[in-house]
């Protein structure tokens, strides 16, 4: 078979052609330090490629719900720490006024301090945070304690998932959180109060017994906080390892080698210019026999 010139010409030109588009995809893979640009780069190493980033987008998911737990929990347990000092402040106040040296002026005087226990109490029953009630369960605009101590939230859970397989409440229940022995703290102050401006002593007594139950229930509020705390941060601790997992695994998929790309390079252009130089002698043999 005769291998005429334009043969040749188109071999070159082939040739020529494939080596620049490799260089081309080597040089774009030097400058965006990435080995897949398109599916068909890898079309197996571009799937895991996309599993990964999509775990990795849910991690970050999951770190932003847990972040949100932490900040509803942290004003919940803050707001708790302030209860349990305005129940030990109430319980020592108890103490004194149970005291039989205690005149009824006296007693009536340790009453307008338990008023304004009893307010602050109705306050912190009603915190608010980013303008919602924490308290008021689904019910969020609405202040969890009306001004004669009854409840007007509800009982919803408000929860948020911090894990494909766990979700945690963001909030506690105000009727729950501030009650005990069937009434709210700040009924059972309220009761107090009511025993010291009428120096009923036996009702004093009572009122002792009453804070003391609310100094427990609320230690077991907090200690439930806390249990919900450290569980996040552990979780965090899970999601940053797979985090760290997942970007490992994806830089070994998508990242390129610069120093075997750019030793890719050179021989890519050693190849170009050695198929330049051998078609020009070609082609000139070829040009002078035609000439004769």
């Amino acid at each position: 078979m005769r291998i005429t010139a334009f043969t040749i010409f188109n071999g070159l030109t082939r040739s020529l052609n494939e080596n620049l588009k490799i260089l081309g995809k080597l040089s774009g893979r030097l400058s965006s330090g990435k080995k897949l640009s398109k599916p068909s780069d890898d079309v197996s190493s571009m799937g895991r490629s996309m599993d990964y980033k999509v775990t990795l987008n849910e991690i970050e998911q999951y770190r932003r719900n847990i972040a949100e737990v932490e900040s509803h929990i942290g004003i919940a347990d803050s707001t708790m720490s302030s209860v349990t000092n305005s129940l030990i402040r109430a319980r020592e106040l108890a103490v004194q006024a149970s005291s039989s040296t205690q005149s009824a002026t006296s007693r009536a005087a340790i009453a307008e301090e338990i008023e304004n226990l009893r307010d602050e109490m109705l306050n912190l029953a009603n915190t608010k945070f980013r303008n919602r009630y924490i308290f008021s369960g689904f019910r969020t605009d609405t202040a969890a304690f009306d001004s004669g101590f009854n409840y007007q939230g509800d009982v919803g859970q408000i929860s948020v998932k911090i894990d494909r397989n766990a979700t945690m409440d963001l909030n506690i229940v105000g009727s729950a959180t501030f009650s005990v022995n069937g009434a709210t703290f700040m009924e059972h102050l309220d009761d107090f109060y009511s025993a010291l401006m009428a120096n009923d002593e036996n009702a004093i007594q009572d009122a002792i017994t009453n804070v003391d139950n609310a100094l427990d229930h609320t230690a077991n509020v907090r200690a439930d906080l806390g249990s919900r705390l450290t569980y996040v941060d552990d979780l965090k601790l899970n999601l940053d390892n797979r985090d760290f997992t997942l970007k490992t695994l994806l830089s070994n998929v998508e990242d390129n080698d610069i120093a075997e790309t750019a030793s890719e390079i050179a021989k890519t252009e050693l190849a170009l210019e050695s198929l330049r130089q051998s078609g020009s002698r070609i082609l000139q043999q070829s040009l002078l026999d035609f000439l004769r």
